[in-house]
């Protein structure tokens, strides 16, 4: 390995363990949930998803899917949706006791699902950089599929999180009245 392969591969580990650290500091104190801005962040995931499958890439002829890559751009939509889902559940949603509004404090597991994702992410890079045209493999869709995984799994996470929070909000007016 190179010392520029080298630099490639370990600069973003480097630079993402403080952001990491820092991320799982944060999530670990209660934070507003903004129920009523929780569907923004997908919105805008799924608008670039978009973008980036069905527009004609710069320099690139207009790419086709044949039914194959649609299956396995399903497949990695469900990962990511099951994913999402667990990463939702573990998310804690519970309401201020003083002034009623819905705090939100991020598990340990939702960090690890994150750091995993992550790795997996640098490590497929990686290794599609240097093997995948030995083992013909479409790094377009592979790089596709992965963009794909990333949507379903932020989307999943944030209606479970909508879902419970009603419920919780619910179950807080229950006990209220």
């Amino acid at each position: 390995m190179t010392q520029q392969q080298l630099i490639q591969t370990f600069l973003p580990i480097l630079i993402l363990l403080p952001v990491l650290y820092f991320r799982m500091r944060r999530m670990s104190r209660a934070q507003p949930l903004k129920l009523n801005r929780l569907w923004i962040r997908p919105a805008i995931i799924l608008a670039v998803v978009a973008l980036v499958l069905l527009a004609p890439q710069p320099h690139q002829a207009v790419r086709h899917f044949a039914g194959v890559d649609w299956a396995w751009l399903a497949v990695a939509a469900g990962i990511g949706a099951v994913g999402g889902w667990y990463w939702g559940r573990t998310m804690a949603i519970e309401v201020h006791p003083e002034d009623g509004t819905l705090m939100v404090t991020g598990g340990q597991a939702a960090l690890l699902v994150l750091g995993v994702l992550i790795l997996l992410r640098l490590g497929l890079r990686t290794g599609l950089a240097v093997e995948g045209q030995a083992m013909h493999l479409d790094v377009l869709l592979i790089s596709d599929a992965s963009i794909v995984f990333t949507a379903a799994l932020f989307t999943v996470r944030a209606i479970e999180m909508y879902i419970r929070a009603q419920r919780v909000m619910a179950s807080s007016q229950k006990t209220v009245a």
